[in-house]
């Protein structure tokens, strides 16, 4: 069965249609009851193609073998349930078997991660109450870092974003000393893996972004919270890549031309959602993004295989780094003599 919302919304107002023996509903009126639970969940309405798919969905051995008849009335003919019957009465199906298995194989690799403390208990309860197992053997490799610092806090610090509970954390820069901030927790991002919590910090009345590897100790704050009433995140993420933003620059049109070995490895694996090939046979792409450092270590990943066109400011930018890099590799020569 698919397993997403829209779908499942879809099936139980269909459900409790088949299931009023008060009502007769032809197909337009499902299609309206339907769209009615969609649009007050904010979701897309469907067709009455797709209703006939769910119709068909929900009578077949992989669906729930549902009684679903037609029956005549006046020149049109209305569906209803033959007998009593309701799709969350009926023993779960061996799709949805497979799919329970397919469940415990992924939540299985989660264990050891601090806020997935509950998911054993949860697994044990999906073997006993259905007789499942998952696979005996990891077939599946997530990129995870049990061991990243700060990943103790993780748990907690989702706690706080969820009831809105400022904290108090004890910061740690690289090279510098220990600062004591107090954040409204609004945001938790992972990137690189990395996580960083995005939160409003009053000392600087700003957003700050604060990487929970850096976190040496934290408490909640016995404060009021203020809500989150300027930052978009959907926004804020959509023209960067990874989590900086320096403020003072903006969104650019960036050029870049890739050797033909490293070319289709970039359009398999878009840099960025806003990626367009400009020339395949030049290879050469464009982005609209934000510059700042994780776009810059993206580039200097990609070595020689990458030559930025555009703009002129990001260009400088990576000749200076290439340039930095010159010099602590090859030294810079004084009368005969190399130093580094």
């Amino acid at each position: 069965m698919p397993d997403n919302r829209k779908a499942l919304i879809r099936y139980k107002q269909l459900d409790k249609c088949f299931s009023d023996m008060y009502h007769k509903y032809f197909i337009e009126d499902l299609m309206s009851k339907v769209n009615e639970q969609l649009e007050d969940a904010g979701l897309r309405p469907v067709s009455k193609k797709q209703i006939y798919d769910d119709i068909k969905f929900m009578k077949s051995v992989d669906g729930w073998e549902a009684p679903i008849e037609s029956y005549q009335y006046g020149k049109r003919k209305y569906l209803r349930y033959s007998c009593d019957f309701s799709i969350n009465e009926t023993p779960i199906t061996e799709m949805e078997i497979e799919q329970l298995e397919t469940l415990i194989t992924s939540l299985s690799r989660l264990q050891g991660i601090p806020m997935y403390d509950w998911v054993e208990e949860l697994l044990g309860n999906l073997r006993y109450r259905f007789g499942l197992r998952g696979i005996d053997t990891n077939s599946i490799g997530f990129e995870q870092n049990r061991d990243l610092e700060g990943l103790r806090y993780l748990s907690d610090l989702i706690n706080c974003v969820i009831k809105r509970q400022p904290v108090t954390i004890d910061y740690h820069p690289f090279g510098k000393d220990v600062l004591k901030w107090t954040i409204h927790p609004y945001y938790l991002k992972q990137y690189n893996n990395r996580w960083f919590l995005l939160g409003l910090n009053p000392e600087y009345e700003d957003l700050s972004i604060v990487a929970l590897d850096r976190i040496e100790g934290m408490s909640h704050a016995d404060i009021t919270f203020k809500r989150n009433l300027d930052f978009n995140f959907d926004a804020y993420f959509r023209d960067i890549i990874g989590v900086s933003i320096e403020k003072a620059k903006v969104v650019e049109h960036v050029r870049l031309k890739f050797s033909s070995n490293r070319l289709p490895y970039v359009i398999s694996k878009p840099i960025h959602h806003s990626q367009e090939i400009e020339s395949e046979a030049e290879g050469i792409i464009s982005l609209d993004v934000i510059p700042n450092k994780e776009l810059i270590s993206e580039l200097i990943w990609f070595r020689d295989d990458v030559e930025v066109l555009s703009p002129d400011s990001l260009r400088e930018e990576i000749k200076e780094k290439i340039a930095k890099m010159y010099q602590k590799y090859f030294g810079v020569k004084n009368d005969c003599t190399t130093t580094s």
